[in-house]
């Protein structure tokens, strides 16, 4: 199991530190459920929970910045590979729709009779605020561009594909 809080989040400084950012002890007490005096002997003592430590983190501003930062990089990620399948699904339809305008026949061609068109633009942009991270780059513009052909075979067919548009224009 993967645990996302740092290991070194504990001890008396980091609690009061996490006490002040989050109200004093009045606020803290109500939030932890244990009464005032609990808080204040944490205090003196320098001894608390580790619980209690790390639950006061993830409330105070470090611990949702650690949040926000593993989300925008989640949907980066994500985003990218978004972007790797969209380029492929087109590769793949522009070498089915080329073996298809050589009248190569298989029996499986009604499967592809209509292939979806993926051709939707994804502008993302992070403009959130000023001191978020810089934006993702934007989606491919053009998605009917012919990719690298992979074999002869698959040559010819982007050869019929290309002389087809051609003739439909």
């Amino acid at each position: 199991m993967f645990f996302h809080a740092p290991n070194n989040i504990y001890g008396p400084d980091l609690l009061r530190m996490f006490i002040d950012e989050l109200g004093g002890v009045k606020r803290v007490h109500k939030y932890l459920g244990v009464t005032e005096r609990s808080v204040l002997r944490w205090l003196e003592t320098g001894r608390a929970p580790r619980a209690a430590v790390l639950a006061l983190y993830w409330e105070s501003k470090w611990g949702r910045s650690q949040i926000f930062t593993d989300q925008v990089n989640e949907i980066r990620m994500l985003y990218q590979q978004l972007c790797l399948l969209r380029e492929q699904y087109q590769k793949a339809k522009d070498i089915v729709t080329g073996l298809r305008a050589m009248h190569a026949g298989s029996a499986n061609e009604p499967v592809f009779d209509e292939l979806p068109n993926l051709g939707f633009a994804l502008n993302v942009t992070f403009n959130l605020g000023d001191d978020l991270p810089a934006a993702l780059p934007p989606a491919p513009s053009n998605l009917d561009t012919t990719p690298a052909p992979v074999s002869s075979r698959a040559a010819k067919a982007m050869q019929a594909l290309d002389r087809t548009r051609s003739a439909a224009r």
